[in-house]
């Protein structure tokens, strides 16, 4: 039986000020991937991730929509 997700932005205009994002990341060489916790606007989650990648070369991080 399938399922449906609601999506908690729109997925195909990405503004600073919209919420509803999370920061998901995977490894670049592995078949590894997941995404942090916390609830954040677009603009915070795109800083964040730029961040955590220049801490952490291995991985990508990037803004990541909230589905419930």
């Amino acid at each position: 039986m399938a399922g449906t997700y609601t999506l908690k932005a729109d997925p195909l205009l990405h503004r600073n000020e919209d919420t509803g994002y999370c920061i998901g990341w995977r490894y670049k060489y592995k078949f590894e991937k997941g995404a942090l916790d916390g609830e954040m606007t677009y603009g915070e989650a795109k800083k964040k991730a730029a961040e955590l990648q220049a801490k952490e070369p291995d991985k990508v991080f990037f803004p990541e929509i909230i589905r419930e």
